[in-house]
């Protein structure tokens, strides 16, 4: 499979990555706990069958067009809440805002291709990759509360809507400009991944 991910900037990849670590000793925990990986979130997953060109051309007539002002970005990424999820994909989360721009995506890129999608709890960006086993132990929880009680989640209500931000090396982050989409070959361990294609938006 080849998944289809949206990305920030790399300044703000830097940031939001300054959480993405644990703060605990992690030495007795699985291997596949807490990998490295950039933070992201993921348009679709599509079969090998369909070559990047195949792709390429589905995110050309699929991404927003001629929207771009000052204060008007194509693909703005609003965080909604934090979550801890039940599946390794989706350890600890945010769940971002489904907004029309983003849902307008989702299926139009879908439809291009001719796929259904195969995109649990979108939109949202992971944190922290946490192994079944482990997470059968708490430490999923353990994970998004060390978060919270270092102060480094703040919560609120903007417009009626749930809103949430993290405290990424010292600056509040409630979300970001999609700045790339990247083709990555997800295959094996998280950190043996490999990037065939990046499209700079």
């Amino acid at each position: 499979m080849v998944a289809i991910w949206i990305l920030p900037s790399s300044s703000d990849r830097e940031k939001l990555r300054t959480v993405m670590r644990p703060q605990h000793d992690t030495s007795t925990l699985s291997a596949s706990s807490y990998p490295n990986f950039e933070p992201h979130i993921t348009l679709a997953s599509v079969p090998n069958n369909f070559s990047l060109s195949d792709i390429r051309a589905a995110l050309q007539t699929s991404l927003p067009k001629g929207q771009a002002e000052p204060g008007n970005p194509n693909l703005l990424i609003k965080f909604a809440s934090l979550v801890v999820g039940e599946h390794y994909f989706r350890s600890v989360y945010v769940a971002v805002e489904h907004s029309p721009e983003l849902a307008a995506l989702h299926e139009k890129f879908h439809a291009s291709l001719g796929v259904q999608p195969r995109t649990p709890a979108f939109p949202h960006c992971s944190v922290a990759y946490v192994a079944d086993e482990d997470a059968e132990k708490g430490e999923r929880a353990k994970f998004e509360r060390a978060l919270r009680e270092a102060g480094k989640v703040r919560e609120g209500y903007e417009w009626g809507k749930r809103r949430v931000a993290l405290l990424c090396a010292g600056e509040w982050v409630d979300g970001w400009e999609a700045a790339e989409v990247w083709l990555a070959e997800c295959v094996g361990p998280v950190e043996g991944w490999k990037i065939l294609d990046k499209i700079p938006l």
